[in-house]
């Protein structure tokens, strides 16, 4: 579900304020990941 949320922001469908708040951390962190 993460990786789905991760998916629309990409495609900036949506913000990270706009995940819900229990898959918010895990989508963060994918994004975080991404940099590295």
């Amino acid at each position: 579900m993460a990786k789905l949320y991760w998916d629309l922001i990409k495609m900036s469908l949506r913000t990270v304020d706009q995940v819900p708040l229990l898959w918010r951390e895990a989508v963060q962190t994918l994004l975080n990941n991404e940099d590295k």
